[in-house]
């Protein structure tokens, strides 16, 4: 037997520089952002003025690098604000269309209070054309429903400026109105306009439309209107009675979201539209005659149950002055990618091409005077370009000479160390410091940006959520979308095909990636339906190329635990088996669980499985967002609950290996919110980052730290404290301590998205030395196998073998044995950090793998 002798390893054992014992301090030598910037969100459009100027509103907090605080502004026709418009307007809230009148001024609609400036308004404010707010009109008291507020959804401007507004109200600035109103030009009642009992008593409003006659569409999902059938669909007179000579031709459960009035008098309609027609499902899209019957000489097959849809209160559907249609929403393929345009008879217009087009489908789209579009949303990125609001040419390719910057404060969401020092950094950023960057980063130890790795990344267009670094330096990436992965270089991965939305499975967001020993690949998140014939409802495995694998069979529904849906986290153990937090169906009820399966897919019967609950437990969701493993085995979690299998605890939770509740970890009580990431240091003692307060002694927010116990470590003080949400931390072989997360200071500094700390008690805690001379570990060098031989004395807990990230491959708990052996085979060649753990501190060893 020969004993490896204790080697001080600079590169991962050099303990930190002396620091006050109860204080954790910024590092002065890692430089955060001084900017932090990703896309922000158009909500609508005004109608375009004569001089080319349009409204836009939405959610952003800059537009071209000038602040504004506003959310809402008025660019001209080469997307520059007008400044003089803004500062008449002043900040502007509670807005969700902008609707032109025929006076040349604007008419703010919502659902409640409209603030511009100093001036407030319920439901609707009237603007000059130079933004300033007319107090000559006025809604009063606007919407009541049963002597509570009400609120309009729905608005219109007829051509003598009078405004038709439909919505949940049953009084009307006091004035009996079922559900449908007309205003002066002042916003006083039109008596003279009244629909009877209007809307049924189920109704859903769901679109309007003023006719050149003066006759009025309405649409939504009701069955009558004032006591005369009308399935989804009616139109009313000027005075507001049903105009009998137009019959809907939808039938019952039908949805009109949307009404364009054609100047023929023909009618487009979308929504969820249930034709007589047609098969099982809905139609999106269809054009009626005048009266009310299906246009036979329009197609009605290309889009199918709902596809075309805003989401907003703007329209999905416009009509251009040859005729053409203009049409957006939730669909992909040969139609175009969620815009497109069809021909007059409704077939698809193979000379509008958007290419990838937006990566969500658009909240608004405006049509300008010379032939362009303009088309806005929450999308990340429209065919490559980071910005939520472009302009389309009449053949759909995106102009780049219009190219405002609408923005908000980006976050950083994930970390990921290299083992030369470099840090990954993912979230929802696309400028750091005045560069733009695509979500995607890589920074030198220093915290400066890696330029050349972000160059060649390529747009995300949707925000990283979660990052994995392979042995072979290689990066996985989940977004809200997919799992990508990328070279060390930062250019895309050729040989991974992404694994993203296809036939009978949907991707709508990765919550956690981990990785196998044998290099595949298991996603958790909100993933639903059967890929490559395997179930991936919350958790998929893909091999190394991408592909799902077919070999991990997982039971989806359970007789005991239920059918598994979504999933928030997930852990591959030393051992192979993996854990997964996430949703269970039980009846109709959901229940939160922690399951084990084995490496097959096949679930662990030696675990509990166990059940997390809020505090109104059962009745309430107990999330667990954060797992990670301790060297003995025992299984730390972290999320949202009040209860544990019953048990009380609050927010943080050990398990043991079997699954059980540990009673020797006892949470916090004073925590609450949410705990996000947990981090076990070298020295066993843990890192908790969320979104949480900690109210006991040192105080913490969203950033504390707890000992072997659960008790908060009394060490680690409260002078670092981030103001926002911390999603990731890593430490670093130094000691170092980085933080991403939703943050813009630390300890009252500026520290934008990431920052790197150093505190006390991070590193290990040294055995004695008789301790260390009575550990033994060989062969030297190791071959396959390594045997331990601990100093049984010293009442050894655990033993870990780490590689140069400092990530855990192989963990072992330890009772007393005089000897243990670790299987080494799958392990790449390389040099490793061998960690006996005993109760007076830690022996570490070199040890080399050949």
């Amino acid at each position: 037997m020969k004993t490896l002798r204790l080697l001080a390893l600079g590169f991962l054992l050099v303990a930190p520089a002396v620091k006050p014992a109860a204080a954790q301090v910024l590092d002065p030598t890692f430089t955060s952002p001084l900017s932090l910037y990703t896309t922000g969100q158009v909500y609508f459009l005004g109608p375009q003025q004569a001089d080319g100027k349009r409204v836009v509103g939405g959610y952003f907090t800059r537009v071209n690098g000038a602040a504004t605080g506003a959310n809402f502004a008025r660019l001209d026709a080469a997307g520059v604000v007008d400044a003089a418009f803004s500062q008449n307007t002043g900040a502007v809230s509670g807005v969700s269309q902008v609707l032109g009148l025929p006076t040349g001024q604007y008419l703010l609609a919502g659902g409640g209070a409209i603030i511009a400036g100093r001036t407030t308004r319920n439901e609707l404010l009237r603007l000059n054309a130079d933004g300033t707010a007319d107090a000559t009109f006025t809604a009063g008291t606007g919407a009541a429903l049963n002597g509570s507020p009400g609120f309009g959804q729905l608005y219109a401007v007829q051509p003598d400026g009078k405004i038709i507004v439909a919505g949940y109200f049953d009084h009307y600035n006091g004035v009996a109105a079922a559900g449908v109103v007309r205003l002066n030009n002042n916003g006083s009642v039109d008596n003279s306009f009244n629909v009877g009992t209007g809307f049924d008593p189920l109704a859903l409003p769901g679109s309007v439309a003023v006719q050149v006659d003066g006759k009025i569409l309405l649409g939504g999902e009701f069955d009558a209107f004032n006591g005369q059938p009308a399935a989804g669909l009616v139109r009313l007179n000027a005075n507001g009675s049903v105009d009998a000579t137009f019959t809907s031709p939808l039938l019952v459960s039908s949805y009109t979201e949307g009404i364009v009035v054609q100047p023929d008098g023909k009618v487009l309609i979308n929504g969820f539209l249930n034709l007589p027609s047609s098969t099982s499902r809905y139609a999106g899209l269809a054009r009626l005659l005048s009266s009310g019957v299906l246009d036979p000489n329009f197609v009605t097959s290309n889009f199918l149950d709902g596809d075309i849809s805003t989401n907003t209160a703007e329209p999905a559907v416009l009509l251009q002055p040859d005729g053409k249609i203009i049409v957006s929403g939730y669909f992909t393929g040969a139609v175009g990618n969620r815009v497109a345009r069809l021909n007059t008879d409704g077939t698809s217009d193979v000379t509008f091409q958007v290419g990838t087009g937006p990566s969500t489908a658009p909240w608004t789209m405006g049509l300008q005077a010379d032939g362009t579009l303009l088309v806005g949303g929450g999308f990340g990125a429209f065919n490559g370009v980071e910005q939520p609001l472009v302009r389309l040419t009449a053949g759909g390719v995106v102009e780049a000479p219009f190219a405002p910057r609408l923005q908000i404060g980006g976050t950083a969401a994930a970390l990921a160390l290299q083992p030369d020092g470099k840090v990954l950094l993912g979230g929802d950023f696309t400028e750091i410091n005045g560069q733009a960057v695509h979500r995607l980063v890589r920074l030198q130890p220093g915290g400066a940006l890696d330029a050349a790795f972000g160059a060649a990344t390529g747009v995300l267009p949707t925000p990283v959520t979660t990052l994995a670094l392979q042995p072979n330096g290689k990066v996985l990436v989940g977004t809200a979308e997919s799992v990508l992965r990328y070279e060390t270089s930062g250019s895309p991965d050729a040989t991974f095909a992404p694994f993203v939305t296809g036939p009978g499975y949907f991707v709508n967001s990765v919550a956690g990636l981990a990785l196998q020993a044998d290099g595949r690949v298991l996603v958790a998140g909100s993933l639903s339906g059967t890929a490559n014939g395997t179930p991936v409802n919350g958790l998929a495995r893909l091999t190394t190329s991408g592909a799902v694998d077919p070999s991990f069979v997982r039971a989806v529904n359970d007789p005991v635990l239920g059918t598994g849906s979504a999933a928030d986290a997930v852990l591959v153990q030393a051992d192979g088996r993996v854990v997964l937090s996430g949703r269970f169906r039980v009846g109709n009820a959901t229940v939160f669980r922690v399951v084990r399966y084995e490496s097959t897919g096949a679930l662990d019967a030696s675990f509990n499985n166990t059940a997390v609950y809020n505090f109104t437990a059962p009745a309430a969701a107990g999330h667990v967002f954060a797992l990670a493993q301790q060297a003995d085995g025992k299984l730390l979690v972290g999320g949202s609950f009040g209860q544990v299998d019953g048990v009380p605890r609050y927010n943080v939770a050990r398990l043991t290996t079997t699954g059980a509740l540990d009673p020797s970890f006892t949470s916090p009580l004073a925590m609450s919110g949410a705990v996000r990431v947990l981090t076990i240091q070298p020295n066993g003692r843990v890192l908790v980052g969320g979104n949480f307060s900690q109210a006991t002694s040192p105080t913490h927010n969203n950033l504390t730290r707890v000992l072997d116990n659960g008790l908060v470590d009394g060490t680690f003080g409260s002078t670092a404290n981030p103001n926002g949400q911390v999603r990731s931390i890593a430490v670093q072989p130094d000691g170092a301590i980085l933080l991403a997360g939703a943050f813009t200071t630390v300890s009252g500094l500026p520290r934008l998205g990431v920052a790197r700390i150093t505190a006390a008690n991070v590193l290990h805690v040294k055995a004695p030395a008789a301790v260390a001379e009575r550990t033994a570990a060989w062969p030297v060098p190791a071959h396959g196998r390594l045997h331990v031989a601990p100093d049984a004395s010293a009442q050894p807990q655990a033993l870990e073998l780490l590689d140069a990230l400092g990530r855990p491959v192989r963990t072992q708990p330890l009772a007393g044995a005089t000897e243990t052996t670790l299987d080494l085979e799958n392990l790449p060649v390389g040099v490793y950090l061998l960690r006996v753990r005993y109760a007076v501190g830690t022996v570490t060893r070199r040890v080399v793998v050949e």
